[in-house]
């Protein structure tokens, strides 16, 4: 039985569906660059869990937030004298160029923000109708007083929450109160509409319109860094609550650790990325898998070159078991693939543990017998040989 560590319960819990669809909804990048190697953990992290639901014979559904409406892009955009939407563009096919690399290739599907923009009039509207959002100077606020549950998932009280204020502005009923359509900020493109005025949906409705659209609100996962804990997915939670009406829209949030360098969080805007790009011109997407496998999901990786090099015989290691026992088909082989593969299904259904499901793997190079497990290991974290 599949269990997962959820950030809202601080649990592992038995990962349950009625059905065999697995809805999961991932914040993904702002696409204003080339994306680093922290993007590409949470990516292969997820192609790695899409491989493992389907082996298991679930049908996972897996969509990726793509934000292309953010101050940094049309500031960008602005600097090489192109529109917003030609810069993301851009950017986009850029990623699609690094994940195909990276051989994700159908598991995930990507949704642009900008697409929503109606969605997110119609969610906006229908709060202001309830009376559970109001206008203050053009902008429009979530009142958080009416989430009674409101810190739960980053673990602050009121008073706390308080003293981390967020989206400061004159007017706020209260300082937690959640920035839903933006129309005093102009950075670049904006939207109009008749109620709402011009403006655009601000960074957490942005997730929430996408959610809502393709899952109704409800869902099974929802994948984030762990810095976007507070207050993005707080606020995420807060609007899922109130636009649908439940406790508990989302099963179970799953948050991966940083890639740092330095002990810094990897990031363009702190100019420590190393990218995706640069990476696959030294090292093949085995190396790079490998890499951030040997780590579990929820503890950070200090990114290093030289630990890098280490995987690069794993990978040799497993390519030539791989070809070695390329014809070795027999009844044996069945029963020692079997023992193999329990040990390795144990590993990843406790959480992803996929450190330990890997030294499985790496031991299972060794035998002669074992082909069958190694095959579906290889398959299940994605490598190509």
């Amino acid at each position: 039985m599949l269990k997962i560590f959820d950030s809202l319960s601080m649990k592992k819990r038995r990962f349950q569906t009625k059905i065999d669809h697995v809805k999961i909804f991932i914040c993904g990048p702002t696409v204003y660059d080339y994306s680093h190697l922290g993007h590409a953990r949470i990516f292969l992290f997820y192609d790695f869990v899409a491989r493992y639901l389907l082996f298991k014979g679930w049908s996972p559904m897996i969509i990726v937030n793509i934000t292309d409406i953010d101050p940094k892009i049309s500031s960008k955009a602005k600097i090489e004298g192109i529109s917003e939407h030609d810069l993301s563009s851009k950017f986009i096919e850029e990623l699609f160029i690094d994940l195909s690399l990276l051989g994700v290739d159908n598991s995930l599907n990507f949704a642009r923000v900008s697409d929503y923009i109606d969605t997110a009039r119609q969610l906006v509207s229908k709060l202001l109708e309830r009376k559970l959002a109001y206008s203050k100077n053009g902008n429009i606020y979530l009142n958080t007083a009416n989430v009674k549950s409101y810190g739960e998932l980053s673990r602050m009280t009121r008073s706390e929450l308080d003293n981390r204020r967020f989206d400061i502005a004159p007017g706020k009923y209260n300082s937690t109160d959640i920035l839903l359509w933006n129309a005093a900020d102009i950075f670049g493109e904006t939207y109009y509409d008749s109620i709402l005025g011009s403006g655009v949906p601000w960074w957490h409705l942005q997730d929430t319109s996408v959610a809502m659209s393709n899952f109704n609100g409800h869902y099974d996962i929802h994948g984030a860094a762990i810095e976007l804990v507070y207050p993005h997915n707080e606020s995420d939670l807060a609007q899922l609550k109130v636009l649908t009406s439940s406790e508990l829209p989302v099963k179970c949030w799953v948050h991966t650790g940083l890639v740092t360098t330095g002990g810094k969080k990897m990031s363009k805007s702190l100019g420590n990325a190393v990218t995706i790009r640069d990476l696959l011109e030294k090292y093949n997407s085995n190396v790079l898998r490998l890499y951030l496998f040997s780590k579990h999901y929820r503890d950070s990786i200090e990114f290093s070159m030289s630990k890098l090099d280490r995987f690069v015989d794993l990978d040799d290691s497993i390519a030539n078991a791989m070809f070695k026992q390329h014809n070795k088909f027999n009844k044996s082989n069945n029963k020692r693939s079997q023992k193999y593969m329990r040990k390795f299904v144990k590993y990843i259904e406790d959480d992803f543990d996929t450190p330990q499901a890997l030294e499985i793997m790496a031991d299972a190079t060794k035998s002669e017998s074992s082909i069958i497990a190694l095959r579906n290991m290889v398959n299940i974290f994605g490598l190509r040989y």
